[in-house]
């Protein structure tokens, strides 16, 4: 019966053209992992492939063993993953194939680098035979170089590595001693892994491109929270054709509770976003299925969680996502793990979701194909170096927020979250990334939270950016050091004339403690130091019981620099009160937005909105995580404009004045 129902499938299959493609113009595309182990059969293999199609995705990824394909005497056998290649060019669907050298069973992750150079010579011929055996297939879309790069600390305990170090020591410029004759922190081996990491990524590129100078080229970074100091993405980008990211909520969300997964997502996307540039991203990687024995947290995703992370990775610009996974191993510690697809190969809730939610995407292929984020011109800015510091700083006492390593980047995650609760849409970049030579920077706000290292080369920079007309904003310890750990909290601050003064002392005050805000209302709470401003051409926002100025305001040239050397995101975060950051934000950073800018009316608690410029209008999806059914409403939509929801059957035009969201639901607009 298996073999006359397999006959059946090749008989009726049709072999569809393929226009898959990911770039900045293309439609959104929605697929899978899909697992290719040995002992499946032909019919097994075919039948994954037939319930992509089926469910809108004509796109997958498929990590392609190199203990699948070479046995211990070195010959090559590729049938299994002929069988899937075949089969998926018959159910219409491309491969985006991920090189995966060989490696223990149980690393399930694989290595990042070569060990030795012995194991370098390996890897580049199993790139020689995979590339050269499936280049000209036309299931073939392009190639993934590794799997996860991100490794938080560099393998220098491996022959390979401590070579690569001893060669890249002998290029460093940076100095024990600074000009001045002070000892600084060099950083080597943190700014060595991100040079290595770069380099491997470009070995990788040059294999590939020796044997196949046609296909697209691609990586995913993971647990990005945890790893951006090791990703220099704008050399990236002369390497890959598109970025790309792991975003499983079980292995890279736990500086979040469940209510605040959107927000995760979100903030994840953002940063892949501002490192691709100009090149287009998509989420490598989504957590399609339950985890029992493997990842951090347990959990299976709801349908609802399913929707909302494929809208919030649409909302981000993203060109595409493919869940990990279709079906689960059949062995090992994710065994029966992660995937779309039950046991029994069927289709999950999650899956119809999936399936749902791609059917709309290709349904407007127009609109999302065209689809860019709408700036509002505000960006968070976080550097490497401050999690450098973190991690090299005195390693007790880590039981406070503030002195553990982390610190500085959910620093920017309470900003992003506050200003996502109000509706607006924000940026996250790594400060290499954010254009200061654009002099044109009326209605820009740049938000540096507790960055406690901020390189010297920015002095001028922000400077710049102020005198020309542009919003700062400084909170916690920012700039506390420089790339290299030296003090800058000193008489030579290098941001005194922009910032407006110095700072004397940051004592240690409480866990949390309360700024009052001087002629208002506005109290906020912060977390763990009082920065103390010895003003010297700025505004007094705010005095503490000693009358030392504790936040302050100054105007320089155009702009001006909001200055905040206390821990207030962190503060928001840990009493998890969002409502007092936002009313600073409403003062300081609504009134520079442009008035067009879409956003909430009023702060609300726990939903999330993205917004798409698009050439058919623009695209909200909106999203609910509060526990509650909330009612929104909007500003910066003209009164003659209608909203069309576009995951509704149901298309009425609606006057968009209030829009009413039950608990967990997402509902995606077009603004004609």
């Amino acid at each position: 019966m298996k073999k006359l129902l397999f006959v059946l499938i090749l008989s009726f299959s049709v072999l569809n053209g393929f226009s898959t493609a990911i770039s900045v113009n293309s439609t959104p595309l929605i697929g899978a992992q899909v697992i290719i182990e040995r002992g499946q059969t032909p019919e097994e293999i075919d039948l994954l492939f037939s319930r992509l199609a089926e469910a809108n995705m004509n796109f997958c990824r498929i990590r392609m063993f190199e203990s699948y394909m070479r046995d211990t005497k070195g010959n090559w056998d590729f049938r299994l993953f002929d069988l899937a290649f075949e089969a998926a060019q018959r159910h219409g669907v491309q491969i985006l194939a991920t090189l995966f050298p060989d490696t223990e069973f149980t690393d399930i992750g694989g290595f990042k680098f070569p060990r030795t150079e012995q194991h370098s010579k390996s890897i580049a011929n199993y790139i020689k035979q995979v590339t050269t055996h499936y280049k000209n297939h036309k299931a073939l879309y392009g190639w993934v170089l590794m799997n996860e790069v991100g490794i938080v600390k560099a393998p220098i305990e491996q022959r390979f590595t401590a070579n690569r170090f001893r060669l890249w020591q002998k290029t460093d410029t940076v100095k024990p001693f600074n000009l001045a004759g002070y000892p600084v922190m060099t950083f080597q081996k943190e700014r060595f892994l991100l040079d290595y990491t770069t380099w491997y990524l470009q070995w990788l590129s040059t294999q590939v491109k020796k044997y196949d100078t046609a296909h697209h080229l691609h990586v995913n970074a993971h647990a990005i929270f945890d790893t951006y100091s090791e990703y220099n993405f704008t050399k990236w980008r002369g390497i890959l054709d598109s970025f790309g990211g792991s975003a499983h909520a079980s292995w890279h969300f736990g500086n979040f509770s469940r209510n605040q997964y959107h927000y995760a997502m979100s903030a994840n996307s953002e940063i892949l976003r501002s490192g691709a540039g100009d090149k287009p991203w998509i989420m490598t990687e989504l957590q399609g299925g339950n985890n029992i024995w493997s990842g951090g947290i347990p959990m299976c995703p709801t349908k609802e969680e399913i929707e909302q992370w494929m809208w919030t990775v649409i909302g981000t610009g993203g060109k595409g996502m493919i869940f990990w996974s279709l079906n689960p191993r059949t062995s090992g510690i994710e065994a029966g793990e992660w995937a779309l697809l039950n046991y029994l190969n069927q289709p999950s809730d999650r899956m119809e979701m999936a399936a749902k939610t791609a059917g709309i995407i290709n349904k407007y292929a127009d609109v999302f194909a065209s689809a860019k984020v709408e700036e509002s011109g505000v960006s968070i800015l976080y550097t490497r170096e401050s999690l450098w510091v973190e991690r090299n700083a005195q390693k007790s006492g880590q039981n406070m927020l503030g002195r553990a390593p982390g610190a500085a980047i959910k620093s920017v995650i309470g900003f992003y979250e506050t200003l996502s609760q109000m509706g607006i849409q924000c940026n996250i970049k790594c400060i290499d990334e954010y254009d200061f030579t654009d002099k044109n920077v009326r209605n820009k706000i740049v938000i540096i939270p507790h960055q406690i290292a901020l390189q010297k080369i920015y002095k001028q920079l922000l400077t710049n950016f102020v005198a020309n007309g542009g919003q700062l904003i400084i909170e916690g310890l920012t700039a506390y050091f420089d790339e290299n750990m030296h003090l800058q909290f000193s008489a030579q601050f290098p941001y005194r004339d922009s910032f407006g003064g110095l700072i004397t002392e940051a004592p240690l005050k409480a866990n949390l403690f309360n700024i009052q805000f001087l002629n208002s209302t506005l109290v906020l709470p912060a977390h763990a130091w009082e920065g103390h401003i010895q003003t010297e051409h700025s505004g007094i926002l705010a005095i503490n019981d000693s009358k030392q100025t504790i936040a302050s305001l100054n105007n320089f040239g155009k702009g001006r620099v909001i200055w905040i050397p206390s821990c207030v995101a962190l503060a928001a975060r840990e009493t998890s009160n969002y409502q007092p950051l936002s009313d600073l934000l409403s003062k300081y950073v609504v009134s520079s937005l442009n008035e067009n800018t879409i956003r909430f009316k009023q702060f609300t608690p726990g939903v999330l909105m993205k917004v798409l410029a698009t050439n058919s209008g623009r695209v909200l999806v909106l999203i609910n995580k509060s526990g509650l059914e909330v009612s929104i409403e909007l500003t910066g939509i003209e009164a003659s404009k209608r909203l069309i929801q576009l995951n509704s059957s149901i298309q009425n035009e609606i006057e968009p004045v209030t829009i009413s969201l039950q608990n967990e639901e997402t509902k995606v607009f077009l603004l004609k």
